[in-house]
């Protein structure tokens, strides 16, 4: 796991939405501007964090991250399972 580098729970969510420029096109029925979310569950809501730009590539590594980390989890799990089936 120590090889696994940094990690953030939630999925990915790509859309489209305006900026915050009155004169920009995206106000006037022009193409709106694609942003990246992060989102996850909290107490049953979802929860969504806008993902700058500049950090889209480094957050996308990290949720792939988390997703292997679920994995090595689930197996470690697995395995501690069938140590205890093999103790009854």
């Amino acid at each position: 796991m120590r090889q696994l580098g940094p990690w953030v729970e939630g999925t990915l969510v790509a859309t489209a939405r305006r900026c915050g420029k009155k004169n920009c096109a995206c106000h006037h029925d022009g193409p709106k501007h694609p942003v990246l979310f992060l989102t996850w569950k909290e107490f049953g809501k979802t929860v969504s964090l806008y993902i700058p730009r500049a950090m889209e590539a480094e957050v996308r590594i990290w949720a792939e991250h988390y997703k292997k980390l679920k994995e090595l989890i689930r197996r470690a799990s697995e395995a501690q399972k069938q140590i205890i089936r093999l103790r009854d």
